[in-house]
């Protein structure tokens, strides 16, 4: 919430474009409270609430509540790498980020984090043009860009980025598109929109990623509340 390069907070630009004004010139603006975080580097759906328990609620790890993410990742992706992804990975934390280009580049602490296993699957694959040269003077074709969909429940600091390159794939971006029974839809990039308060113990009925998972529950699809007329806020 406290840019220490002075930039204005995510909170800061929703006041300005007035979301949690009080609507009674006599009351309090509304205190909103984020639900998770996105770093600098990612984009996607973001979550305010003046609710600190539903906040809460929503953000526990051991309420499986489901995030789901679209992410580019440069380099090379085998079917091996993709069942690492699902049944679970060790990776070195990253304390240190340095920003180059589109990409951010960690330095290495030495401390371990384990990581359950995400559900993945790949939507598109973008072979870069070009080749390079080999030492032995032979030529080869350039990595490829591919698209990811991934859906995780632990919502670690960094986590898919960690995850990614411990196994050798660059994250070249990253954009969260649904958490719960919240989605990104068609919202557009700047734009902030008003929706009724998704249902907390329905979001949690989906349970873990895999129904081998101990203690799972049976995934139930949760039930669409209908929407209210949404108000757009411009808060760039």
């Amino acid at each position: 919430e406290h840019d220490p390069d002075g930039r204005p907070s995510m909170l800061q630009r929703l006041i300005r474009g007035g979301v949690g004004e009080s609507k009674s010139k006599h009351k309090a603006p509304i205190h909103l409270k984020p639900v998770g975080r996105l770093d600098m580097m990612t984009e996607g759906l973001m979550i305010f609430t003046n609710d600190g328990q539903y906040a809460r609620d929503l953000e526990l790890p051991k309420n499986f509540l489901w995030r789901t993410y679209r992410v580019r990742v440069h380099g090379r992706l085998t079917p091996m790498k993709m069942r690492a992804m699902r049944v679970g990975v060790t990776a070195r934390i990253d304390d240190n980020i340095n920003v180059e280009g589109d990409a951010s580049v960690a330095s290495p602490t030495g401390k371990m984090m384990k990581y359950k296993g995400i559900k993945v699957s790949i939507e598109r694959k973008t072979p870069q043009s070009g080749r390079r040269q080999r030492r032995n003077g032979s030529e080869e074709v350039r990595g490829t860009n591919t698209w990811l969909r991934i859906t995780c429940t632990e919502g670690k600091n960094r986590q898919l980025r960690r995850i990614l390159g411990a196994l050798g794939l660059d994250v070249t971006r990253l954009i969260r598109i649904s958490y719960g029974d919240y989605d990104l839809n068609t919202i557009p990039p700047g734009k902030a929109i008003e929706v009724p308060a998704r249902d907390y113990a329905s979001m949690k009925k989906k349970g873990q990623l895999f129904s081998g998972d101990s203690k799972s529950k049976k995934k139930e699809k949760a039930t669409e509340e209908p929407r209210s007329t949404v108000e757009w806020v411009n808060y760039a």
